[in-house]
């Protein structure tokens, strides 16, 4: 039987802290990879019609953290009550501006205007500053309509592109 001296158990603790510090900075850089190259993989339309929705909603978020937003996806997953993501950043002035995200990963059918009144009560409902609706699709121009003089944003599947790129 071996026994240690102290200088030998300070090296294997200082080793062991090294190895998960380690572990933990790959294990972040992987998961920062791998949503970071959603936003690189899909640069078309095409690309993004197919993602999974769970997959789109994590390009919306990573798309509105590249614009200056502090993001949150919404932790309930399947009926989330019509919030996908939760984003807020301050002003100029450092008001604090929130808003909430509806993300719509369509083929070909439009997004309605039953979906933007939707998220105009939300919008109350949680008291927030501002909504914003991003599909892979388009809108009907009821929904352009809607907004008029609201502080609701719409981000269809050409302008998402746009953005991305």
């Amino acid at each position: 039987m071996h026994n240690y001296s102290t200088l030998e158990i300070k090296s294997i603790g200082i080793l062991l802290v090294l190895f998960f510090y380690f572990l933990f900075k790959l294990i972040w850089f992987i998961k920062d990879f791998r949503n970071r190259s959603l936003l690189k993989r899909n640069k078309t339309l095409k690309k993004l019609k197919r993602l999974s929705w769970d997959d789109f909603e994590r390009l919306c978020m990573e798309l509105f953290e590249k614009n200056g937003w502090s993001v949150k996806g919404n932790a309930q997953k399947g009926a989330d009550g019509g919030v996908d993501i939760w984003i807020w950043k301050r002003s100029l002035l450092k008001k604090k501006i929130s808003a909430i995200v509806q993300c719509k990963r369509y083929e070909d059918s439009m997004v309605t205007i039953k979906v933007i009144r939707e998220m105009y009560g939300l919008m109350y409902e949680y008291e927030v500053d501002e909504a914003y609706v991003v599909t892979t699709s388009r809108f009907t121009k009821e929904c352009y309509k809607f907004i008029e003089e609201k502080n609701i944003v719409l981000i269809d599947g050409n302008k998402l592109v746009e953005m991305i790129n």
